[in-house]
C-alpha cells in the first residue's frame, strides 16, 4: 500500500459509471481512499478526482459526467483496510447505446482485418491539420500524437497472419541515423541515404519522418534487404499546409524477427533538383515493439 491496478476494456469506449463491490462486511481489504483516471492508450491518463468510500460492504459508484473516451479505467489505491486492497467486482459501465471500437478498427466494421491494414496504408503519415485527418481518420490515431504512424499500424498487424509471439525481453530501444553518399551536391545528382540503425532493441515496427523540400530534392524510391519481411508501408506526402514529408514506414506483420543490435534498414533514393549541402544527419520517428511499447526517435 499504495498500489494500483488497471483495467483494460480491450476496446475504446463511451464511459457512464464505475462500480467497485467490496467485501460483504467491509472487512479486511475494503478499499475507503483511492484516486481515478481513464485513458484512451494506457499512457497519457486524465484523472477523474480522489474517491473516499465509506468501510462498509455497499457497492461503491462514480458516475462519470463527462463521459470520457477511454480503454483504459487506473485506480490508485492509497488507503483500505488491513493495508491491502480486494474486492468482490469492480464493474465499468459505458453509455447505453453507444459503440464499443477495437483498437486498430479504422473501418468501424467490429473486426480487425487486412481492410483495416489498407487503410492504414492509405493513411500513413497524414497528420493533424490535414484535411482529411479529423473524423474516423483521426479515431486510428492510438497513441494521440497527431500523425498516423508505426505504432496505430502494429495495432492491427499485431492480430494478422496469426498474430505475434510476444518473446523479446528487452524493452524497444535504440537510435536510427542518415548516412549520405556525399556532403554536398550538385543539380543532377543521384543523392543515396542509407538508414541505418544503432544499438536496436526488440524492433518490430518503425517509422521515420523525413521533411524535404520538393524544390531541392525529389523523390525516387526506398529500397531494403531481399530479406527484409516487414511490410513497407512508405508514404511521401505532400501536406495541407504545403510541406513535403517522406515517412519510411515498416511493420512486421505476423510473427517474424525483430531488429536487435546494429543493423542497415533501408535505402531513401532521391534526385537532387539544385545544389545543397547535407546538414544533418539525425532520424526522427518511432520503434515500435511486440509489446506495443513505443520509443519516439528525436
Amino acid at each position: 500500500m499504495p498500489f494500483d491496478f488497471t483495467v483494460d476494456l480491450h476496446s475504446t469506449n463511451t464511459l457512464d459509471k464505475l462500480q467497485y463491490v467490496p467485501r460483504a462486511n467491509g472487512g479486511n481489504g475494503t478499499i475507503t481512499k483511492c484516486d481515478i483516471a481513464v485513458s484512451k492508450d494506457g499512457k497519457n491518463w486524465t484523472e477523474i478526482g480522489p474517491q473516499q468510500w465509506a468501510r462498509d460492504g455497499r457497492t461503491k459508484e462514480v458516475t462519470l459526467t463527462e463521459h470520457p473516451v477511454a480503454r483504459f479505467v487506473k485506480v490508485s489505491v492509497k488507503e483500505a483496510v488491513g493495508n491491502f486492497g480486494s474486492g468482490r467486482e469492480f464493474y465499468v459501465f459505458k453509455v447505453p447505446g453507444t459503440k464499443s471500437v477495437l483498437p486498430g478498427d479504422i473501418n468501424l466494421d467490429g473486426k480487425i482485418d487486412e481492410n483495416d491494414f489498407t487503410s492504414y496504408m492509405n493513411y500513413t503519415g497524414l497528420r493533424k491539420g490535414d484535411a482529411d485527418f479529423d473524423g474516423y481518420i483521426s479515431g486510428g490515431d492510438l497513441n494521440g500524437n497527431g500523425l498516423i504512424d508505426a505504432y496505430d499500424i502494429s495495432n492491427v498487424a499485431m492480430h494478422l497472419e496469426d498474430g505475434w509471439n510476444d518473446d523479446d525481453v528487452a524493452p524497444v530501444g535504440g537510435k536510427v541515423y542518415y548516412e549520405y553518399n556525399r556532403k554536398s551536391y550538385a543539380a543532377g545528382d543521384d543523392v543515396i541515404i542509407k538508414v541505418k540503425g544503432k544499438d536496436l532493441q526488440s524492433v518490430n515496427a518503425f517509422n521515420l519522418v523525413f521533411p524535404y523540400s520538393p524544390k531541392e530534392l525529389q523523390f525516387v524510391k526506398v529500397e531494403t534487404d531481399p530479406s527484409m519481411v516487414m511490410r513497407n508501408l512508405t508514404y511521401d506526402r505532400r501536406h495541407s499546409d504545403g510541406s513535403q514529408v517522406l515517412y519510411p514506414t515498416f511493420v512486421n506483420v505476423g510473427d517474424h524477427h525483430t531488429f536487435n543490435g546494429d543493423a542497415d534498414l533501408l535505402v531513401i533514393r532521391m534526385k537532387a533538383l539544385k545544389p545543397f549541402t547535407v546538414k544533418n544527419t539525425t532520424a526522427k520517428g518511432l520503434l515500435v515493439d511486440k509489446q506495443l511499447e513505443e520509443v519516439e526517435l528525436k
